[in-house]
């Protein structure tokens, strides 16, 4: 989940935000009718600042007499993606200076104009920093001449923009996110909920002439193919969506809604409410089913199977394409969700072989569904994170472990009859209590050592500088990484503990509109930007730093504060 979010990173001495970005854009002053044109917009980066290529998006609030065409971007500067939870992910940034085109079809006539008016939204960061969010108004008009003139052509130097997925994937983590979905598919298969689907594979390719199993797999594999097409689709859908949700997603307004839609499904995993197909959906399945005798019919079953199972699949689907929207990679949606159907396709391919090859349903699929629900419990948790804290959220994923180990029969007791797989849960069992154990722990001491730091605001400020204590002001931001590196490994730490305990320690969020007047004030680039008063309220800007620092270095700043 990480792809929602940047690094934060250090101020560069007192430079202003201007100094750190130029941006503007250009565009011809006439374009022939039927033809096309380029608006070209120009990024100058300051020493030692770049851009995330995967940062840089349009948006247009009025378009007249055009049609947008592409949006190309060079080929960035492959480094490792700091923003990104999976180990070794790469993406793509720049450096000096930089030319996005977006490129337009005129569809206006010669002697009208063309009115292109929108933003474009980018975010820089140097070694250590990601400086705030920024737009840059886009506003140009152009006269329409006669058809026939030449078209803009792009730039030698504007590269095609690479897939979706070389921009915020690293090849190893997309196969890895594939070989989840297609996991995710296979336990799905074990439930209730695809098992309905087996009778339907059987009756098509039973229904049939074809004799050897040869056949009989392939067309089972025509109706999972069916089923892929459809979910493929929707993910591409969702990813098309990327860039919106990404930002939707720092927000805890969605946050707690999407952690609030995961416990609803986890319920309907652990049979507390239930969500069925629509009766009308599955006659036309049945419909259909009938009428599946040749190989397209058998595709198009497939894909109506797919919208049929949707709402009984619909918990492992949410998790699988709110990881899609995050990436807003096109590829990685299509793949991933075509991995997914594959992955509950198996046992239908095993049913179209031969039915004795089927494992015997019992209540071993209750089981899987229960592990399902427990899942997305965690899903829950892991959502609200940024909305509730590290601590929280550590101890409630030892909740979960603890709540699964036990209600999902890992701790039961063994008996010399016990067979391999009881032994197996009782293993796992283990290993959940232990891990839930160093996550409470870990929950416990990251919430004692932080209770000296509270939330603020600029009431706040005022009523802690006329207090006659030291003030330190913590700006940060739930999208911002080094901010959580000071929350878990400076801030916690005893000493400096110790020593904040005689200052009043406000925490200032950058996002919060309350608290613009004081980024201005203390000229806060981005967080994390840490703002230091003695005990006489005068503000030590000698003191001020942008960044993580470590325990040591901290310490020593917090001394020189009386």
């Amino acid at each position: 989940m990480a792809v929602l979010v940047l690094w934060a990173v250090t101020l560069v001495g007192a430079a202003s935000i201007e100094d750190l970005f130029s941006v503007s854009s250009t565009a011809p002053a006439t374009a022939a009718a039927g033809g096309e044109f380029e608006v070209k917009v120009t990024f100058v980066l300051g020493k030692d600042v770049h851009l995330y290529k995967k940062r840089i998006e349009f948006a247009w609030d009025e378009v007249v007499g055009a049609k947008q065409k592409a949006v190309v971007l060079p080929r960035g500067e492959p480094i490792k993606d700091p923003f990104a939870v999976e180990e070794g992910a790469m993406t793509e940034a720049y450096d000096g200076t930089v030319t996005a085109i977006v490129r337009f079809a005129v569809t206006g006539q010669a002697g009208e104009s063309v009115r292109i008016k929108g933003t474009v939204s980018y975010q820089g960061c140097d070694a250590t920093q990601c400086f705030l969010p920024m737009r840059k108004a886009i506003d140009h008009t152009l006269a329409i001449g006669a058809a026939g003139a030449a078209p803009a052509t792009m730039e030698e130097s504007a590269a095609p923009a690479a897939p979706a997925v070389a921009t915020s994937l690293g090849a190893g983590t997309f196969l890895w996110n594939v070989l989840l979905a297609f996991v995710a598919g296979l336990l799905i298969s074990f439930t209730p909920c695809v098992y309905p689907m087996i009778p339907i594979t059987i009756a098509i390719v039973g229904g049939r002439k074809e004799t050897t199993k040869a056949k009989a797999v392939a067309l089972s594999a025509v109706y999972v193919l069916g089923i892929a097409i459809t979910y493929s689709v929707l993910g591409v859908f969702v990813a098309s969506l990327g860039g919106t949700v990404r930002s939707a997603l720092q927000s805890p307004w969605l946050l707690v809604p999407i952690a609030g839609l995961f416990v609803v499904l986890a319920l309907a995993m652990f049979d507390v409410i239930t969500i069925q197909t629509p009766g009308s959906a599955s006659g036309l399945a049945d419909k259909l089913s009938g009428k599946s005798r040749g190989v397209l019919g058998i595709l198009v079953m497939g894909v109506v199977s797919g919208l049929v199972a949707g709402p009984c699949v619909a918990a492992p689907l949410a998790g699988v394409l709110i990881r899609i929207a995050e990436t807003g990679s096109a590829l990685l949606g299509f793949w991933s969700m075509f991995a997914l159907a594959w992955g509950m396709g198996v046992i239908l391919l095993v049913a179209g072989a031969s039915t004795s090859l089927l494992p015997k349903a019992g209540p071993w699929m209750v089981w899987v569904k229960k592990l399902l629900g427990f899942i997305l419990l965690w899903a829950a948790i892991y959502f609200l994170k940024p909305v509730v804290g590290t601590h929280i959220y550590a101890l409630g994923t030892a909740g979960v472990l603890l709540a699964g180990a036990v209600f999902l029969g890992c701790l039961d007791r063994l008996t010399a009859e016990s067979g391999f797989g009881q032994r197996l849960k009782y293993f796992l069992g283990l290993v959940a209590v232990l891990s839930a154990a160093g996550l409470t722990f870990t929950g416990l001491c990251v919430q004692r050592e932080a209770t000296s730091l509270v939330k603020g605001d600029p009431e706040a400020l005022e009523a802690a500088l006329s207090a006659g204590k030291p003030v330190m002001l913590d700006f940060y931001a739930d999208w911002c990484p080094p901010c959580d590196e000071l929350e878990e490994k400076t801030f916690p730490d005893p000493r400096v503990a110790g020593e904040l305990a005689r200052f009043t320690a406000l925490k200032l969020d950058v996002d919060k509109p309350e608290n613009k007047p004081l980024l201005e004030r203390f000229k806060v680039i981005g967080p994390p930007t840490i703002v230091f008063f003695d005990s006489k309220g005068v503000e030590r800007k000698d003191l001020t730093f942008a960044g993580y620092m470590g325990p040591d270095e901290f310490l020593e700043i917090l001394k020189q504060v009386r």
